[in-house]
C-alpha cells in the first residue's frame, strides 16, 4: 500500500522507463532486501540450533567393543517422556477433554491451518546412534493378577550345580589378526603368492575365561553374549549351543557382528573394518586331513589343509569350523568337520544377489546373512550318551566342545564363484560365466592349519542335554515315527522323524518393559498384554508359548515370569534370554537398527523345539491373528494348509488405531522433554477394565484390502520345512535350499528367476481365513498435534493415530464431518467385537477386577454372540 501512494503520490501515469520509476524500483529493492535479511537471520538460528543439539547430545556406550565414541548427530534426540500415574478410562474421553478445555489459554504456535502443510514434517530426520540412554524410562509395570497355579519352572530349581572345574571353564583364546592375511583373495584385489601360514603358537594367544557360565538348565541365560572377545573377530558371536534330540549333532546359533555398525562415521568404518573376518564364516572351504610328524619327533599327529572340492574329504567338501570333543570322565579327545544349516552362497544365487557380503559391509538387507547357523556332528561313540543327556552331571556337563574356526580371507564376488558340488554340478549352475574361485591356486596347495592348540578358538564349551530334558524335564528321547528315506534330499537336516508333542506353538522374544527403536519411547506394559495374549491364543488352539524373555536386559527386577506362572503347568516354557539388542537404531539412519537379540532367539526357538512340533506362529504380543470367515481357531486354518499341502502363511500388517472411547483421559505434558519437541501431547493409556483387543480394533485398512500395500507381513509355518526364519519372513526354506534335479523330483518346478515367494507358502484370505490385528503401542511423541490431525477436515501431512472407526453403514454419513467432529480413520473388525472379546473377557475377568465390575455394570446390554 505503501508503494502505491508513493507512486500516485508523484502524480499521472508513468512513462516506461521515465526516471519516475525510480521510487519504484527502490522500494522494491528494499523488500527484498529486508526480507532476504530475516530469511538469513532464520536459517541461520536454525542451523545454530541443530548445531547446539548436536553438541548436547550424550553417547551411549556400545559394551564392550572398542568403538565407543558418540557419533555425529543428523538431528536433535528425543527424549523418552515420563510416565504419568493411570487415571479411570471413560467413554469418548478425549472428545469431553476437548470440550473442557477449548477455551483455555495455549502455548503459542500450537495449531497449524488445516490448509498449511506442518512445518515440522511426519517424515523423520536421520536419527543418530548413540545419542540415548539405553532402556530409559524403562520401569515395567507389575500386574496384579488373582488367582494363581504357581506352576514350577525349570530355573527355579536351576542352581544346583558347582560349576566346571578350574581347567574346564569355557575360555576363549584370540589370535592376532594380520591384515596382509585377510587381503589375499583374488576376486577384489590381486593377491601375490599363496597365503601366509599363521605362525603363532599358543603362547601368543590371548586367553579369556568366563566363570560365569555354571549351570547347562541356565546356559542360555549365562552365555556371555554381551562380553564377546570382539579382539578376535574370527570367534563366531554366539548366543546358544545345545545338541540335537537325537544327539547326532551340537547346533549353534550365532549372530553377524558386523551388521551392528554399518554407519559412515569414523568409528564405525574402524568397526567395520575390525569385523570383517566374520564374513567369511559364512563361506565354506574344503579340507583336506594329512598326516604330519609330531614335533617331539614321536609319531605323527592329524593336520588339515585347505584344499579344491575335488581333492577335499567327503565330510570336508563344504565346512568352516574344527569341531572337537574332549572329556576326562569319558577319556575322550575326537574332532568332526562342521556342517552349514543351509548353503549361504547357494541362497544368495537364489535370490539373485549379485554378492553375498559386500567388502563395504553395510548388507544389512540380505537378512538371512544376519545369522551364522551350523552344526558340529558328534561322533557315533558319544551320539548314544549326548542324546541321553548321560554326560550330565549335577547340571553341568563332563563332555565339551572346542570350536575352531578354519581362518581364511573373506571370498568377494559373485555367489557362483565357489559352490559346492551338489551345486555346481547342477544343470541350474551351467550357464553362469562369472569367474570361477580356485582355492589353491589362489591360496596354495600347502596350506596347513597351525595346530588346535596355537588357533584362536572357543574350548570347554559344555555338551548339556537336549532341549525336552532340559526345559520339560523328560528322562527318554522322543520316539522315532518314521525313517529317513533312502534318497534324502536336503543337507543339514534331522535323518528321523519323531512323535510331535504339540500340533501348534507360539515362539516369543518379548519383555516387560522396553524402549521402541530409537530409544523414543518406554513400554512397560509387557505383562499386562502378555496375560491377554496367551489367554487369547490358547482360544485360538495354541498349544504350548516357548517365552524367551529379555526383561533381565534392563535390571529392574520385574520379568514376565509372574505370568507365565498365571497358566497350567505345560502351557508356557520360560527361557530367561538377557542379551542386549547390538543396535537398537530405526531402520531409517546411517546405521540401522540390527535386534540380534531377538533374531538369535528366534532361531533357537525353531530349531530346540521345532523337530517336536508340526507348526509355530512367529507374532509378538501386540499381534492379534483374528480367524475369519466360518473359521474359529488357527487349528482351523492350519489343517486346512496341511490338505493343500503348503507350509507357510503369511498375513500383512499393518498398525491398528486405538479407539478414543477406549482410552483413558489424557494427562497433558508440553515440551521437548516429554513431547520431543515444543508441543503438547499426552501418555497414552488403554484402561484395566477394557482389552487391548477390543480397544485396538480398527484396522486402517478394511479385510482384504492390507495385502495390496502392507509394510510387513507375519507368518505361521512348518518347522520342519522352513530353515531360516528372519521375524517376517522365511528366507531359506527347503525346496529353494535344493538344486535343480532335487526340485523336480521333489514334485516341484524349479524356477529359474528366483526361488521367492516359495512355491509351498501363500498369503492368508483376510475375508474367509484370518487376518492380522496389530495393536502396537502409540508412543507418546506420536500424540503430539492429536488435536488438530484428528479433526475432521485436516488436511495436513499429519498422522492421527487415534481411531475414529468409519459406521458400518455410510448412507446418509456426511464424511467430512466426521464422528462428531473427529475424522474417519479405520474400520471396525465386527467379529472381533461380537464374537471374539466377550470370550477373551469371560477368561480373563476372574484374574482383572477391573475388567469383572465393568462386565457386571453392562451385563444387561451385553454384546450379541454370533452363532458360530
Amino acid at each position: 500500500m505503501k508503494v502505491r501512494a508513493q507512486r500516485n503520490k508523484l502524480g499521472g501515469k508513468q512513462n516506461k522507463g521515465s526516471s519516475s520509476d525510480a521510487p519504484w524500483r527502490v522500494s522494491t529493492r528494499m523488500i527484498f532486501a529486508v526480507s532476504f535479511t530475516f530469511l538469513s537471520i532464520y536459517v541461520f538460528a536454525v542451523l545454530m540450533a541443530l548445531k547446539s543439539a548436536d553438541q548436547s547430545s550424550q553417547p551411549c556406550p556400545e559394551a564392550n567393543t572398542p568403538f565407543q565414541q558418540q557419533i555425529v548427530a543428523n538431528s536433535q534426540p528425543i527424549s523418552t517422556p515420563a510416565m504419568p500415574k493411570e487415571e479411570v478410562g471413560q467413554k469418548d474421553t478425549l472428545h469431553q477433554y476437548s470440550q473442557s478445555h477449548k477455551n483455555q489459554q495455549k502455548p503459542p504456535q500450537q495449531h497449524i491451518a488445516k490448509s498449511q502443510p506442518r512445518q515440522d514434517s511426519y517424515v523423520r530426520k536421520v536419527i543418530a546412534p548413540g545419542t540415548r540412554e539405553f532402556g530409559k524410562g524403562v520401569q515395567p509395570e507389575q500386574l496384579q493378577l488373582g488367582s494363581t497355579n504357581h506352576q514350577q519352572q525349570q530355573s527355579d530349581t536351576a542352581d544346583i550345580s558347582t560349576g566346571p572345574p578350574p581347567h574346564r571353564k569355557l575360555t576363549a583364546y584370540l589370535e592376532p589378526i594380520d591384515v596382509d592375511f585377510l587381503r589375499r583373495n583374488d576376486l577384489n584385489t590381486k593377491a601375490t603368492g599363496p597365503l601366509p601360514l599363521r605362525a603363532w603358537t599358543h603362547e601368543d594367544l590371548i586367553q579369556q575365561e568366563f566363570s560365569g557360565l555354571k549351570s547347562c538348565s541356565r546356559l542360555v541365560e549365562q552365555w556371555p553374549v554381551d562380553d564377546y572377545p570382539d579382539g578376535d573377530p574370527f570367534l563366531p558371536w554366539i548366543h546358544d549351543v545345545f545338541p540335537s534330540h537325537d544327539g547326532k549333532v551340537i547346533q549353534v546359533v550365532a549372530q553377524n557382528k558386523r551388521r551392528c555398525r554399518t554407519g559412515h562415521s569414523q568409528e564405525d568404518e574402524e568397526a567395520l573394518k575390525h569385523f570383517e573376518p566374520s564374513i567369511a564364516l559364512f563361506e565354506h572351504v574344503p579340507i583336506q586331513r594329512v598326516v604330519s610328524s609330531a614335533a617331539d619327533g614321536e609319531g605323527e599327529e592329524q593336520r588339515y589343509r585347505l584344499a579344491n572340492h575335488e581333492n577335499a574329504d567327503p565330510d570336508g567338501v563344504a565346512t568352516r569350523f574344527l569341531c572337537r570333543f574332549t572329556s576326562d570322565k569319558l577319556n575322550v579327545d575326537e574332532t568332526t568337520l562342521s556342517v552349514y544349516n543351509f548353503d549361504y552362497e547357494w541362497a544368495s544365487l537364489r535370490k539373485h544377489q549379485k554378492v553375498l557380503f559386500h567388502d563395504h559391509g553395510r548388507d544389512n538387507k540380505q537378512v538371512h546373512t544376519s545369522q551364522l547357523l551350523f552344526q558340529c556332528p558328534v561322533p557315533e561313540s558319544l551320539q548314544e550318551i549326548v542324546q541321553k543327556g548321560s554326560s550330565v552331571i549335577d547340571d553341568y556337563a563332563t563332555l565339551f566342545l572346542d570350536i575352531v574356526p578354519i581362518r581364511t580371507p573373506p571370498r568377494y564376488g559373485h555367489p557362483a564363484a565357489f559352490l559346492q558340488p551338489y551345486y555346481s554340478n547342477s544343470k541350474a549352475t551351467a550357464g553362469f560365466s562369472t569367474p570361477r574361485f580356485d582355492l589353491e591356486e589362489t591360496w596354495g596347495s600347502n596350506h596347513v592349519l597351525p595346530k588346535i592348540k596355537d588357533s584362536g578358538r572357543w574350548t570347554n564349551i559344555p555338551i548339556c542335554k537336549p532341549s525336552l530334558m532340559t526345559y520339560h524335564g523328560e528322562e527318554v528321547p522322543p520316539r522315532v515315527v518314521e525313517d529317513p528315506p533312502e534318497d534324502k534330499l536336503d543337507l543339514g537336516q534331522p535323518t528321523t522323524v519323531i512323535e510331535k508333542k504339540h500340533r501348534l506353538v507360539s515362539c516369543l522374544w518379548a519383555s516387560a518393559g522396553y524402549t521402541t527403536r530409537g530409544e523414543r519411547f518406554a513400554i512397560n506394559d509387557g505383562q499386562r498384554r502378555l496375560f491377554e495374549w496367551i489367554t487369547y491364543n490358547r482360544m485360538l488352539g495354541v498349544e504350548h508359548f516357548y517365552l524367551y524373555d529379555n526383561s533381565a536386559v534392563h535390571g529392574t527386577g520385574v520379568s514376565l515370569q509372574p505370568v507365565a506362572e498365571m497358566f497350567p503347568a505345560g502351557v508356557v516354557t520360560v527361557i530367561n534370554w538377557p542379551s542386549t539388542v547390538c543396535n537398537n537404531n530405526p531402520n531409517n539412519v546411517d546405521s540401522p537398527g540390527e535386534r540380534s537379540s531377538q533374531y538369535a532367539a528366534e532361531a533357537s526357538c525353531r530349531l530346540r523345539f521345532g523337530p517336536h512340533v508340526d507348526w509355530i506362529a512367529q507374532l509378538d504380543i501386540d499381534e492379534y491373528l483374528v480367524p475369519m470367515g466360518n473359521l474359529t481357531s488357527a487349528t482351523q486354518l492350519i489343517d486346512r494348509l496341511d490338505e493343500e499341502g503348503n507350509k507357510v502363511i503369511s498375513f500383512g500388517s499393518w498398525r491398528a488405531w486405538p479407539r478414543r472411547r477406549f482410552i483413558e483421559t489424557p494427562d497433558v505434558m508440553f515440551g521437548k522433554e516429554d513431547c520431543g519437541r515444543e508441543q503438547r501431547c499426552f501418555n497414552l493409556r488403554i484402561p484395566m477394565n477394557y482389552t487391548m483387543l477390543q480397544a485396538y480394533n480398527c484396522d486402517r485398512q478394511k479385510p482384504g484390502e492390507k495385502v495390496k500395500q502392507m509394510p510387513a507381513e507375519k507368518q505361521i509355518y512348518r518347522p520342519d520345512y522352513v530353515m531360516h526364519h528372519f521375524i517376517h519372513y522365511s528366507t531359506v526354506t527347503k525346496t529353494s535350499n535344493r538344486n535343480l534335479e532335487d526340485i523336480e523330483k521333489s514334485g516341484l518346478k524349479y524356477k529359474n528367476w528366483t526361488a521367492f515367494p516359495d512355491q509351498l507358502q501363500r498369503f492368508g484370505d483376510e475375508v474367509g481365513e484370518g487376518l492380522m490385528l496389530h495393536t502396537k503401542a502409540v508412543a507418546t511423541q506420536d500424540t503430539v498435534h492429536w488435536e488438530e490431525t484428528c479433526k475432521a477436515g485436516y488436511e495436513g501431512y499429519g498422522t492421527c493415530r487415534l481411531g475414529s472407526p468409519y459406521p458400518e453403514d455410510m448412507t446418509n454419513v456426511d464424511e467430512s464431518k466426521g464422528d462428531d467432529g473427529w475424522k474417519y480413520n479405520c474400520y471396525i473388525n465386527t467379529k472381533v467385537d461380537h464374537y471374539f472379546v466377550p470370550r477373551l473377557e469371560e477368561k480373563l475377568k476372574g484374574h482383572i477386577p477391573e475388567l469383572a465390575a465393568r462386565m457386571d455394570q453392562n451385563s444387561k446390554n451385553s454384546w450379541k454372540v454370533w452363532p458360530f
